[in-house]
């Protein structure tokens, strides 16, 4: 007859226990496909930069924060204290992170709203001249986040993708001597009409083969 310990031993499994120790984050135009698979092969992840992705950048190390606020409606029902039937309306996705980068043209584009395509550098003095727009441009964009964890040997790759996010709000900027330049950046996550979802989840990397069977998933045929 099984025990307490012996069922737990048997349910619980450390080795699916996840930290995400680095991640790295791309923004691309909505003419950029969304990748079906983060993978070209075993151990070797897709060229992003070569597929059009722009690099976030460094951000602050509370890293990324994925927002999901979920709103339902409950039915009540004579005399029953609980609801006796609850339904989700609506499900409001964003992603916060805070960029510790300054001056890449795509990043100020995304925090300020504006389009810097004409936008020149003065070859001599470096300097960069652009004016902010009274009220931002709701540009849409992909977005690519990618985390990592474990060492090589039993390496997990997590992955979100977004096919449509768009600028939902910048907090204030300091400028001063005890702290880089940062402004916290919150997104917002539709629906790509194109993709039919708003978030692709990704899983693989040499840990996610090792523990294929802890997993559950049907492994494809070749």
């Amino acid at each position: 007859m099984p025990t307490f310990d012996t069922i737990r031993q048997d349910a619980d499994e450390r080795a699916l226990i996840r930290k995400i120790q680095k991640a790295v984050a791309f923004l691309a135009p909505t003419t950029v496909d969304l990748p079906e698979s983060l993978f070209t092969g075993a151990g070797t992840l897709m060229d992003l930069k070569v597929a059009g992705w722009l690099p976030v950048g460094m951000v602050t190390p509370d890293g990324y924060q994925f927002g999901r606020d979920v709103s339902k409606e409950d039915v009540s029902a004579f005399g029953y204290a609980g609801p006796a039937r609850s339904d989700t309306t609506e499900v409001a996705r964003s992603i916060t992170f805070t960029p510790l980068e300054t001056g890449r043209r795509h990043m100020l584009e995304l925090t300020y709203g504006t389009d810097l395509t004409a936008t020149t550098q003065d070859a001599t003095t470096g300097e960069v001249v652009f004016d902010e727009p009274e009220l931002p441009v709701g540009q849409d964009y992909r977005l690519l986040i990618i985390g990592s964890d474990g060492p090589a040997a039993e390496n997990w790759i997590l992955g979100r993708g977004y096919g449509l996010v768009k600028l939902a709000s910048t907090d204030s900027q300091t400028w001063g001597s005890s702290d880089p330049v940062t402004a916290p950046v919150t997104l917002d996550v539709f629906t790509d009409t194109e993709i039919g979802t708003p978030v692709r989840h990704y899983m693989g990397g040499t840990g996610a083969v090792k523990h294929k069977t802890v997993t559950g998933f049907t492994p494809e045929t070749p």
